[in-house]
């Protein structure tokens, strides 16, 4: 059955410019190279790194996503940043945090999952 009456969207607008109802229409939009990435991903990164103390994780995990997150820093700041690659990092950064989140880690307080599922979000919210 097809809907009539006006628009309709499927997906993501986000940062789309939409005209309707209108004769003559003239729209501007800038648009960085990257779309805000390192902006959106610095942010997120920081609130991980800022959160890993709390985060009480174990030597290795700590040292792990420490590691993925600066380096997923370094590559949203080039010129022209491998987006597969800042995607593969933060996929390694969630895979960590994903059992913190989900207060399945041995010893995980509630103060701690909800953390880590925050810091989760932001990540998620934060790839390109």
């Amino acid at each position: 059955m097809t809907a009539t009456g006006g628009p309709q969207f499927h997906g993501s607008i986000h940062g789309s410019q939409i005209a309707i109802g209108n004769q003559d229409v003239s729209q501007l939009q800038y648009v960085t190279a990257d779309g805000g990435l390192s902006d959106r991903l610095a942010r997120s990164v920081n609130s991980v790194l800022e959160a890993l103390e709390s985060l009480k994780l174990d030597p290795e995990g700590e040292t792990a996503v420490r590691q993925d997150a600066e380096a997923a820093l370094e590559e949203a700041t080039q010129p022209e940043p491998d987006v597969g690659r800042v995607r593969r990092l933060l996929g390694r950064i969630q895979v960590v945090l994903a059992p913190i989140a989900a207060g399945a880690a041995t010893g995980a307080a509630s103060g701690t999952a909800e953390l880590a599922h925050t810091v989760l979000a932001d990540l998620q919210r934060a790839l390109p």
